[in-house]
């Protein structure tokens, strides 16, 4: 599946003539790289009224999908949100089909997102560049205190709010030994919210070992 532009109308919000214009409306950022750029930078699906000069978002549907990071994104407009109900079910079906019939040899088993506008998905993926910067300097810290590097499953990290790499435990994997891992490496003096998060919760009464790659 390859990142896709489709032909639609642009309506100015100055109320000029619709025009013709094509737009992205899927985008596979593992192989569009620029396309992810684009989005996290405002500019995508950017157009120009030829009437007024003006620039705005064209409002359209978009899918975004980044495989290597567990990510896929309805971007409904923004003019339909009050439709939040009917599109949630239209985004579950949308996702059985592409789970189970276009991307059927990735066996997909995490959940889609859904937001309204492409500024919500450009604070999305703005929220996500930042905790990769964070994750990088856990892995970065995790080294220099001689521990391996753990990859958590990107998704399960996203949901939990954990750094996307861990230290690895030098004994057994089980919570407890991730969350002592984890303490060691913060006590060097790394100032990370997501690694804290991560060892307060495998340090719990009953916790489960993270779900690596």
């Amino acid at each position: 599946m390859k990142s896709i532009k489709n032909e639609g109308t642009a309506h100015c919000p100055h109320k000029c003539e619709p025009f013709d214009v094509e737009y992205w409306s899927l985008i596979r950022a593992d192989q569009d790289p620029d396309l992810k750029t684009a989005a996290m930078g405002g500019e995508l699906n950017l157009v120009r009224c030829p009437e007024c000069g003006e620039f705005f978002h064209h409002d359209g549907d978009l899918i975004y999908f980044d495989a290597p990071n567990e990510i896929l994104v309805f971007v409904f407009s923004e003019k339909d949100r009050q439709r939040e109900p009917e599109l949630a079910k239209r985004m579950r079906d949308d996702y059985e089909t592409i789970k189970h019939v276009l991307l059927k040899q990735m066996n997909m088993d995490y959940p889609p997102v859904s937001v309204f506008g492409l500024e919500e998905l450009k604070l999305l993926l703005q929220a996500d560049e930042k905790a990769s910067y964070e994750s990088e300097a856990v892995a970065a810290a995790s080294a220099a205190q001689g521990f391996a590097v753990t990859r958590l499953k990107p998704s399960y990290a996203r949901e939990h709010h954990f750094p996307f790499y861990v230290p690895t435990p030098t004994k057994n994997h089980s919570a407890n030994e991730y969350a002592v891992a984890a303490a060691k490496v913060l006590k060097s003096g790394l100032n990370s919210t997501l690694l804290r998060n991560f060892a307060d919760r495998m340090s719990e009464d009953g916790a489960q070992p993270p779900r690596v790659l």
